[in-house]
């Protein structure tokens, strides 16, 4: 490493499925709901070194979540406190979690 440069931040993909099925909500809203636990957890550090952005919205109700390694206890904390999105009644479930989008997608 070169002095002066930054170590490499490492991420985690999560696939996380939205339930009941049913429901639509906006990615944004989905966010905004979910930075508010990291909020109401760890505030504004832990917001920071999340690194939190969805990636991807699929088939409607499973989403891909980027967020930083060193701060995924957190972020999958923050998913289990998540009860309302959009004025709905929702549960997200992590079903899996990995170092890359194809590697989510392989298993």
């Amino acid at each position: 490493m070169v002095s002066g440069d930054l170590p490499r931040v490492k991420r985690r993909y999560l696939l996380v499925r939205l339930v009941p099925a049913g429901v639509q909500v906006a990615p944004e809203e989905l966010r905004q709901q979910i930075v508010e636990e990291l909020l109401k957890i760890g505030g504004w550090v832990s917001l920071a070194e999340a690194g939190l952005s969805i990636r991807r919205y699929e088939r409607g109700c499973e989403f891909l979540l980027r967020c930083s390694l060193r701060s995924l206890p957190i972020v999958l904390l923050a998913l289990t406190m998540v009860r309302r999105v959009g004025g709905e009644n929702v549960r997200l479930d992590v079903l899996r979690v990995g170092g890359t989008i194809k590697g989510l997608k392989r298993g």
